[in-house]
């Protein structure tokens, strides 16, 4: 597909890695922010930001033009990149014109009229599964980089649907929304012992090129850990050997199957695989600043000064970092869409603890001109109307004594 699906995957997984694996999330639509980013930041910021994509920091944006491309080719996929900036960001045209191609807008710092343009952005570009843009619009969102991400694929083999009544576990008792097929390729199943223990993986192909792999763990393993070490077994070159994985062919023919977890055998016409799933529907809303370290995030969300001089030469930082994300798995087909958003603020400007008096002449006032060691009084004047502002050269007077004086001063003789 790309490139840079080892890097993508290596991010996902330490993510994963981080959670408590509930949800849903996409490391492949916060990547490409993550390499704008990096090539914007200036240090430290950038080197950690670079760490997390996986790149050199200078490789950064063309690796980002590249994957929202190459991923947006594929069938069943769209990715969208938006940006959207306040005129007080001064935002660098050069610095607009090496992201990747996308939407840009203007926000007025105004939620009301800012937020339902977002929010309609999101709608559209998810196909309607994600409503709501998950960065709050207002007053200091300065400038806000996202990327929408949907996905749609039909199963190559439907499922039936039908009541399930689980017998064991913590389900025990439910009655689910079922989903079961039988299908001749008992090689979609595979197992395999990983840091998080036994995994067991299942392979449902869609129609298009996509696939969806269900993976279970053992009981007492965190959900987290369990999808982190299934990350780098669903590639293309992960079969059967490879990773220590085996194959469900290679579990008929040597009939162990106890030790891998939900595996079993069963009677059936021929052999092949019998696969039970539920239906389900999950959605997310990732804070990402509360990871801030896995995703290089920690020094350009903090500090007193701007971190992101390619952007413009307004101290910005990163305020907001949110993902929101939805997965629906269904008899027919799967569908997914994420909209990952980075919000931008200025920096605040420091804080003095110190305060000083303040004076303003805004109405008519007088003044002396004395001697400084004698106290004598040289000139005094009222000003009662002063000069207009005009730029030098254009029929300004000279401005020896302006305002002063200006009524003609009575003779002794009172003439």
């Amino acid at each position: 597909m790309t490139r840079y699906a080892a890097e993508v995957n290596q991010l996902t997984a330490a993510w994963l890695g981080r959670t408590d694996g509930s949800g849903v999330l996409s490391g492949a639509g916060l990547w490409p922010l993550l390499a704008v980013l990096a090539w914007s930041a200036d240090e430290p910021g950038r080197g950690e930001l670079a760490g997390a994509v996986g790149l050199p920091a200078d490789e950064c944006m063309d690796a980002a033009r590249d994957l929202l491309k190459e991923v947006d080719d594929l069938d069943g996929v769209d990715a969208a990149l938006g940006l959207w900036a306040q005129e007080a960001a001064h935002v660098r045209p050069e610095w607009r014109d090496t992201l990747p191609a996308g939407t840009f807008g203007e926000l007025t710092g105004d939620a009301s009229t800012d937020q339902p343009k977002l929010d309609a952005w999101a709608n559209e570009r998810t196909h309607g599964l994600i409503e709501r843009f998950p960065v709050q619009a207002g007053p200091e969102l300065m400038l806000t980089l996202a990327t929408a991400l949907a996905l749609r694929t039909t199963w190559e083999r439907k499922f039936s649907d039908e009541p399930w009544q689980v017998a064991d576990g913590v389900w025990s008792g439910r009655r689910l929304a079922g989903l079961s097929r039988t299908t001749p390729e008992a090689g979609d199943l595979r197992v395999t012992d990983s840091a998080a223990g036994p995994l067991t993986l299942t392979r449902v192909a869609g129609d298009n090129g996509l696939d969806v792999h269900l993976v279970l763990g053992s009981p007492e393993a965190a959900a987290g850990d369990v999808l982190a070490a299934a990350v780098p077994l669903v590639g293309p070159g992960s079969g059967s050997g490879s990773d220590g994985l085996v194959d469900g062919a290679a579990l008929l023919e040597s009939g162990e199957v106890s030790p891998w977890p939900g595996v079993s055998t069963v009677s059936a016409p021929r052999p092949g695989l019998v696969l039970k799933t539920p239906r389900f529907r999950v959605s997310s809303l990732h804070d990402l600043l509360r990871q801030a370290e896995v995703f290089g995030l920690r020094t350009v969300a903090s500090g007193e000064r701007g971190h992101f001089p390619a952007i413009g030469p307004v101290p910005l930082r990163v305020d907001q970092a949110r993902q929101a994300a939805v997965a629906i798995f269904s008899a027919t087909g799967f569908e997914a869409a994420a909209v990952t958003a980075i919000g931008l603020r200025t920096v605040s400007l420091p804080v003095h603890s110190s305060r000083a008096v303040a004076v303003s002449y805004d109405r008519p006032f007088g003044f002396l001109a004395t001697h400084r060691s004698s106290g004598l009084v040289l000139f005094a004047g009222w000003v009662d109307s002063p000069d207009d502002w005009a730029p030098p050269g254009e029929g300004s007077r000279p401005a020896a004594r302006p305002g002063v004086m200006r009524e003609r001063l009575p003779r002794p003789d009172g003439t």
